[in-house]
């Protein structure tokens, strides 16, 4: 699509991504609009040029995320009080969580990448564990992480523009794209601000493991331990990974589980039952309790709780 027209332009782009404000930033009221999109499934390729000075003001984009690179000229990005200058060795991944807003220079045509929510959820769970992440708000496209992830976006292009004609099988297909989103996911920059260093990290992990012995108990999101924390939920994986190889999930499960046989070694059968001390320890479902604790104790629950 090629176009002039402002309401044009604004109304296409609408029906592309999301309801926005579109508004040249400069006395003249046009614009010299180029436009070029695939997508296939839950993933997208799109090239944008809007050809003059604009600013744009989404209302959010909720149910996916976008990778925006510049291949030329200058852009950036406000959310809240954090600015995000974007060039071509620098890409901006807007939120879909809150407002935010967008000033592109005329000059600056932009390769977008769309990902569905549901599809990087799904492959954030297989690459880390949790489906919870925080992307921040950049990707660095200089390093190595960022360079791997624009050959996975061009490999998944040149199969994108061969369709329908694409011979390439249909989990093929599905492998190029995982294989894209997992790139994104790796080269992904941490939010500003955070601490990164072995020592910081090793502090983060102590400090984990103490909020979840005391809340063990409770129910705890990811996200919740994050917050408490005052990091974001990518940083607090990557932490965890690094230290105890498990994800904040997996160490929550631990610490409930060791809770619950200490309970159970010490507990009288005639006074406490399984299903009490499961839920004391936060197991709501009983099965999977008992299934958990002989995997990582080698006995049933109700064989600690007789001795």
């Amino acid at each position: 699509m090629a176009t002039t027209d402002v309401d044009e332009a604004h109304a296409k782009i609408a029906e592309l991504f999301c309801s926005h404000e579109l508004a040249p930033r400069t006395r003249t009221s046009s614009v010299d609009m180029k436009l070029r999109s695939l997508h296939r499934g839950d993933v997208g390729i799109e090239f944008l040029d809007y050809g003059a000075d604009v600013r744009i003001d989404p209302e959010g984009l909720q149910d996916f995320h976008l990778v925006q690179i510049p291949l030329a000229g200058h852009a950036s990005m406000q959310v809240g009080a954090s600015t995000v200058e974007s060039s071509p060795r620098m890409a901006t991944v807007p939120p879909i969580d809150r407002p935010f807003s967008m000033s592109w220079d005329g000059g600056s045509p932009h390769l977008i990448v769309y990902v569905r929510r549901t599809a990087l959820e799904r492959v954030a769970e297989q690459l880390y564990g949790e489906s919870a992440v925080d992307l921040g708000y950049g990707m660095d496209l200089s390093g190595a992480a960022g360079r791997a992830f624009l050959r996975s976006v061009v490999e998944l292009h040149d199969d994108l523009i061969g369709q329908p004609q694409s011979t390439a099988p249909a989990f093929v297909q599905g492998l190029l794209a995982d294989s894209m989103v997992s790139r994104l996911l790796m080269a992904m920059q941490p939010p500003s601000g955070e601490l990164r260093n072995a020592e910081a990290e090793g502090r983060l992990v102590r400090e984990c493991r103490e909020l979840l012995e005391r809340h063990a108990t409770e129910e705890l999101t990811v996200p919740d331990i994050a917050e408490c924390l005052g990091v974001s939920v990518r940083t607090l994986q990557t932490a965890l990974r690094a230290e105890t190889g498990a994800t904040p999930s997996d160490l929550l499960r631990t610490i409930r589980l060791d809770r619950a046989r200490e309970m159970l070694l010490e507990a009288s059968p005639r006074e406490q039952t399984v299903t009490t001390v499961a839920e004391l320890c936060g197991f709501t479902h009983q099965g999977r309790f008992s299934a958990l604790y002989l995997k990582t104790f080698g006995e049933l629950p109700s064989e600690s709780l007789r001795r």
